[in-house]
C-alpha cells in the first residue's frame, strides 16, 4: 500500500483518548477497532469499559501507527501499570502487531484480547505479513473470541481461528460460538442496549474480559500502595 496514503489514513485515525485520569493507577487499556468500526466501538466496548471505572482506555484505529500505540503503552508500563490490548476485527490483527513490537522492546503485556480477527480481515488489506494467531512471548494471558456464525471475522478452517501460545507459562483461552448460536460479527462487541445483548456474549465475552481486567486493576492498586508505603531503615547502633 502506498506510504503516502497510509500516512494520510493514520493521521485521520485520531485516537479517542480519556480525560485526565487523576490518581488512577489501574491498567492502561488500548482498544483497537477494525474497518469502519470506530463509532461501533465508541458506543459499545469503549463506553462500557470507561463506565466500569477504567479511567485510562484509549481507542485507536486498525491502521494507526504501531510505533505510536507502543510508545503510549510503554510509557504506562514504566509507571508499573499493567498493559491491556484489545482488538476487534482487523483491530485484532493490529493488537497482535503492537504486542510483537512491545516484545521487541522488552515490555510485558498482561492481557491481549482478540475478537473476530480472522476471515476477510486476513486479506483486506493484505499488509499483515505474519501469522496473527501466534501469541508473542511477552503476553501473559490471551483471550481469543470468534463465532462460526460470523461471516466477516471467522475462518472456515476451525483451527485457523485458534490462538497459539509461544511459551509454556502463557494462559491462552479460545472461546468459540457455534453457528447455531447465531452470534454475528457485531454481536461479539455489542454492549448496548443491555437488554439486546446476546446472553452467551454477555457471559463468555463481556464479563470474561471484565473479570480479567478487574483482577489486573486490583493487582496494580496493590503494587501502587506498596510503592507509596514509606520504608523505614534499621536504627543505627
Amino acid at each position: 500500500m502506498d506510504s503516502k496514503f497510509m500516512g494520510l489514513v493514520q493521521r485521520l485515525q485520531v485516537p479517542d483518548r480519556p480525560k485526565k485520569c487523576g490518581s488512577y493507577s489501574g491498567p492502561r487499556v488500548a482498544v483497537i477497532y477494525g474497518f469502519m468500526a470506530r463509532r461501533l466501538m465508541q458506543r459499545n466496548l469503549l463506553h462500557y469499559l470507561r463506565s466500569r471505572g477504567l479511567s485510562d482506555v484509549t481507542l485507536y484505529g486498525h491502521m494507526h501507527s504501531v510505533d505510536s500505540i507502543s510508545d503510549d503503552l510503554q510509557a504506562s508500563r514504566s509507571e508499573g501499570r499493567s498493559i491491556v490490548i484489545l482488538g476487534y476485527s482487523q483491530g485484532g490483527f493490529q493488537a497482535v502487531k503492537v504486542a510483537r513490537q512491545l516484545e521487541r522492546r522488552g515490555v510485558d503485556v498482561a492481557l491481549l484480547v482478540s475478537i473476530a480477527a480472522g476471515g476477510l480481515g486476513r486479506v483486506f488489506p493484505g499488509r499483515w505479513g505474519f501469522e496473527p494467531r501466534n501469541v508473542p512471548t511477552n503476553v501473559d494471558v490471551c483471550l481469543n473470541f470468534f463465532s462460526q456464525g460470523d461471516l466477516l471475522g471467522c475462518d472456515r478452517n476451525h483451527q485457523m481461528n485458534e490462538a497459539v501460545g509461544s511459551r509454556a507459562s502463557q494462559r491462552i483461552e479460545n472461546h468459540m460460538f457455534h453457528a447455531h448460536e447465531g452470534v454475528s460479527h457485531l454481536d461479539l462487541v455489542r454492549c448496548y442496549p443491555e437488554d439486546g445483548i446476546n446472553p452467551a456474549v454477555r457471559t463468555q465475552v463481556i464479563e470474561r474480559i471484565m473479570a480479567e481486567i478487574s483482577g489486573l486493576k486490583r493487582s496494580d492498586a496493590q503494587e501502587s500502595a506498596q510503592a507509596d508505603r514509606p520504608v523505614f531503615g534499621r536504627p543505627s547502633a
